[in-house]
């Protein structure tokens, strides 16, 4: 057990408010100054089946869920018995260790027993003497795990009262029955030998989604179009909750086919907007997503993977979708993918992904997936400090207007509808220069030729543009350990360990998925192994660097709907290396 960091889980069926509990002992965490990191494990029902919460916290960065248990909060017997189990590890998730603490209900009974410290407390009972909602239990539960490890029930009953907002006598209740619950367990039992340094530190505690959202409004969003689809819904959630607040306009339409069409129309009137959907509503969007290439109208699209195909793994993580993503749509045409590592990377590339659209006049995809968009993360401040870049566009009076000029850098002056003077054609035929369709009598193959060519010229500058790609311990490394999107915190975890057994591994972080940054080529040279580590079965980027670099690899995935673990993963490239 380590003693400057907390792993507890919270354990019981859906509809038992166990994503509810979690959030409010994150939110201890975060009000106390330490560094949080969730995940979340649900299934795609309503009521009943198994699910669990988890939130480690520390003193210091924390940047993945971690490894290890050190408090169970089991709201049923079969989470008792399931996280207490040392066979069972679902997902690579750890059981609870002999010195972990299992805080339940004495109600439940009967139930197998295993080498850890069973602490059995009348949640319930104490729940009923202070109010009548029997999920009350979980916040007496509460009490007890934040007296097993010394932290100010103030701090709990402040977030207490703020999660239940208006609630009134309500809010008070719980705050009753959490503090009975902090008392009883002080009373009889022992604290865990943990010690978190606590502080008046201010943090964020935010999701991924929640993070794309405010850094695009930070961008200049105005309007956001989607259907609801886990896990692309967070974004969608946050931004209606916020809608006035922000000055953007949230609409859910019939299907993905009229949100990206909506979208497409927004941005070409000259507003801001964006849509999103996981991998089977972007599915849908393709053809009109190949529309907005053809017509270069700037689009912003959220892609937030799961596990597939088809309907797949509703509420659970992949990274299946970069083939889909980098494919989407018939024909050749540009577009630019970017994919946040976490939390905080989604707030600052979702704001560049609408610069970005503007400026070259062609899609954006911002990959995310269920990892990222909907565990929590502390943040400890976001730079609003933004720049919005409209890119080119045409003024009022311009002579000889050409809405499709082929220009040098590929990108042409775009013309807002109602701009005096500027009238033109828009069609997603091809088209010549001033948007007249060159296939209606005969096709011209000199001016299919020159449009085609004005389009894939787009991303020369973007690509001398690019930032350095992110590394991390990689001034010495040896061995490259290469990721991309939310594998980011267990693989520099995973680095870390490996570092402490005298292995000179680095990592090589990929968060611009298309077009590549040619850096990676340079920072791959040399090494004794390059190994990708990524969450799908196939190595969608492990085919996409060998191609693009002409690089020996070693391929690490995961395929079982859930994310890496840093100590299963060290493992894992340990073996590699040394065969």
């Amino acid at each position: 057990m380590k003693t400057d960091e907390v792993v507890i889980r919270v354990g019981g069926a859906a509809g038992d408010g166990v994503q509810s509990a979690g959030l409010i002992i994150a939110k201890v965490f975060s009000r106390s100054g330490l560094h949080v990191n969730t995940y979340n494990y649900y299934q795609s029902i309503i009521r009943g089946g198994q699910s669990w919460y988890q939130i480690r916290a520390s003193d210091r960065p924390v940047r993945s869920q971690g490894d290890g248990l050190d408090i169970l909060l089991a709201l049923n017997r079969d989470a008792l018995e399931r996280h207490t189990n040392p066979m069972i590890n679902e997902g690579g998730a750890s059981p609870l260790g002999k010195n972990g603490v299992a805080i339940f209900d004495s109600s439940i009974s009967d139930y197998k027993k295993e080498d850890v410290q069973y602490v059995s407390m009348p949640l319930g009972d104490i729940a009923a003497k202070h109010g009548k909602n029997a999920l009350m239990k979980n916040t007496v539960a509460i009490g007890a795990t934040m007296a097993a490890i010394s932290m100010n029930f103030d701090t709990l009953a402040d977030v207490i009262r703020e999660q239940f907002g208006n609630k009134g006598e309500v809010a008070e209740e719980n705050v009753r029955a959490a503090k009975e619950g902090y008392d009883y367990y002080l009373a009889n039992f022992k604290k865990l030998g943990i010690t978190l340094k606590t502080s008046n530190k201010k943090f964020y505690l935010i999701s991924g989604g929640e993070s794309a959202g405010l850094g695009a409004v930070n961008g200049g969003l105005k309007m956001y179009v989607g259907y609801p689809m886990t896990p692309a819904s967070s974004i969608i959630h946050y931004l209606a909750s916020h809608e006035k607040q922000f000055g953007v306009f949230v609409k859910i339409p019939e299907d993905e086919i009229s949100a990206i069409n909506m979208a497409v129309g927004a941005n070409y009137a000259g507003v801001r907007a964006m849509t999103g959907s996981s991998g089977g509503g972007f599915s849908l969007m393709v053809e009109a997503l190949g529309m907005a290439g053809m017509m270069e109208v700037p689009l912003v699209v959220y892609e937030a993977q799961r596990a597939g195909p088809s309907t797949g793994l509703p509420t659970k993580n992949e990274q299946g979708d970069l083939n889909l993503v980098l494919g989407a749509s018939q024909g050749d045409f540009q577009r630019i993918v970017l994919a946040p590592r976490n939390v905080e990377d989604a707030f600052y590339l979702a704001r560049e992904a609408l610069n970005l659209a503007e400026k070259y006049q062609t899609p954006v995809i911002l990959m995310s997936d269920l990892y990222i968009a909907e565990h929590y993360e502390t943040v400890e401040k976001f730079d609003l400090n933004f720049k919005i870049e409209r890119g080119k566009i045409a003024q009022a009076g311009t002579s000889n207007y050409k809405r499709y000029e082929y220009t040098v850098d590929g990108v042409s002056l775009r013309a807002l509808p109602g701009t005096p003077g500027l009238m033109h054609n828009e069609d997603s035929d091809e088209h010549n220069e001033y948007g007249e369709v060159v296939s209606d009598a005969i096709t011209d193959p000199s001016l299919r030729a020159k449009s085609m060519e004005k389009r894939m010229r787009k991303l020369d500058a973007y690509i001398k543009s690019m930032p350095p790609t992110p590394t991390y311990r990689y001034d010495d490394a040896e061995y490259a350990v290469v990721q991309w999107g939310g594998t980011q915190g267990v693989v520099e975890e995973a680095v870390d360990e490996l570092r402490n057994k005298g292995i000179k591994a680095g990592a090589v972080e990929i968060n611009r998925p298309y077009p590549l940054n040619p850096d990676i080529g340079k920072l791959l040279s040399g090494k004794k192994k390059i190994i990708v580590v990524e969450g799908n079965y196939s190595g969608q980027m492990n085919k996409l660097l060998r191609s693009e670099f002409l690089v020996n690899t070693e391929l690490i995935t995961k395929y079982d709907g859930e994310s890496f673990y840093p100590g299963a993963l060290a493992e894992e490239i340990e073996a590699v290396i040394k065969r």
